[in-house]
């Protein structure tokens, strides 16, 4: 820190300075009507244009109503020189915290929740950062961020810093709340693996590689992986917004991981389903064989004879049927039951028909009476298992 003794548009007096930021420099500094301590940022100003000056008095008066907001009191222009008076945070840059290394994940979500918090306010009122980047985030002792810098940069150099600039603003647009998105994404990126990894040797490479690469993620995982990849879409449009990122930040905060989801087709089927699937099947195919020995059902000569002929249409579907309910019950059980059930409304349909209704009738040569027996056994067996299925759960519970 250097002390100095300089007075500003005879009020504010520069007292220590704290940092620097390229061109920028940082004071401690005292308000002379009341002695309140502030800071002020000095910015040389490209031209002593009275119009921008008077755009930079603007984006300063932008009021965003977040306690993580630095709120701008005050912009004094002398000699081609910006100064831009705040309040005084006792806080390093996330700039100087970052430069020793790679963050601890839990920090860097707190830390993104916070600023995030203070975007999400500062867009609902209409206003765009734009400027982004950890130098512009302040951190104090105690973990309480800080986000400063609204619409200065925008004021001075739309363009912005290469390395945290949205692909869409490389194209020529203008900022949006999405593109602050993306500048916070690789803040907190760049906090999490410890370097920003769009950062080249020049600023053609720089923007070549926001626009065309994808950086990896080498120690961030979890919500906050979510959230960076979220963040780091390079369509506008397809960035996650802060109603969903925040509780991801909350989670990763608190250290919670994010199950994985579980897939379905690696449930096994629970013992009774499989049990009455094969009693499904095994019923299916008993079904189909009755159908040929013992009524002939797979030749329909007897058109003139209507119960006939639907009797055995019945039979043989009742048979597809229950072979694809068993079959079912070891994936979708709702499907098996309820495939099971109409093989069973089926199968009494069909023998009513064939064997009541058709009374003394020779079917093709054979008797039809003779096979009574044969059909009680299967119409009671299927009716039973119709009934039996609707006792395994339609929902597997869970594994592991």
């Amino acid at each position: 820190m250097t002390a100095v003794s300089r007075t500003i548009a005879e009020r504010y007096a520069l007292l220590e300075e704290l940092g620097r930021d390229g061109t920028a420099v940082l004071w401690r500094a005292e308000d002379g009507p009341d002695g309140a301590r502030v800071a002020i940022k000095e910015l040389p100003l490209p031209t002593r244009e009275p119009a921008l000056v008077e755009r930079l008095r603007r984006a300063a008066r932008v009021s965003v109503d977040h306690p993580s907001v630095v709120p701008v009191h005050d912009v004094v222009a002398v000699d081609g020189t910006a100064f831009i008076v705040t309040d005084l945070v006792e806080a390093r840059t996330l700039e100087e915290l970052a430069s020793s290394g790679p963050m601890p994940p839990r920090f860097v979500a707190e830390l993104g929740g916070q600023v995030l918090g203070a975007l999400a306010a500062a867009h609902t009122a209409g206003v765009v950062h734009g400027d982004v980047r950890p130098a512009n985030i302040l951190v104090a002792p105690d973990g309480t961020v800080k986000l400063t810098g609204f619409g200065i940069a925008e004021a001075l150099d739309p363009a912005g810093t290469p390395a945290f600039l949205a692909p869409e603003t490389i194209a020529g647009h203008e900022g949006t709340p999405h593109s602050d998105l993306w500048s916070l994404g690789v803040t907190l990126l760049s906090a999490s693996e410890g370097g920003n990894f769009f950062q080249r040797a020049n600023v053609a490479a720089t923007l070549y590689a926001v626009v065309n690469e994808q950086p990896p993620f080498t120690r961030t995982s979890g919500p906050l992986a979510d959230v960076l990849h979220g963040l780091l879409a390079k369509a506008p449009q397809a960035r996650m917004l802060p109603d969903h990122a925040l509780p991801l930040l909350t989670q990763a905060a608190n250290g919670i991981e994010t199950p994985a989801p579980q897939r379905p087709g690696l449930i096994p089927p629970s013992v009774f389903a499989v049990l009455a699937g094969v009693a499904g099947m095994v019923l299916g195919f008993a079904l189909l064989a009755n159908a040929m020995l013992m009524h002939q059902a797979y030749y329909f000569f007897e058109f003139a004879h209507l119960p006939i002929t639907v009797g055995d249409v019945s039979l043989i579907f009742a048979g597809v049927a229950a072979v694809a309910g068993g079959a079912s019950l070891l994936a979708k059980v709702r499907a098996g039951q309820i495939m099971l059930s109409v093989s069973a409304l089926l199968t009494l349909l069909s023998l009513c028909l064939l064997t009541f209704l058709g009374g003394d009738r020779e079917h093709l040569g054979l008797p039809v009476q003779p096979g009574l027996t044969l059909d009680l056994f299967v119409l009671v067996f299927s009716v039973v298992l119709a009934g039996a299925v609707w006792f395994v759960p339609a929902r597997r519970p869970a594994v592991g």
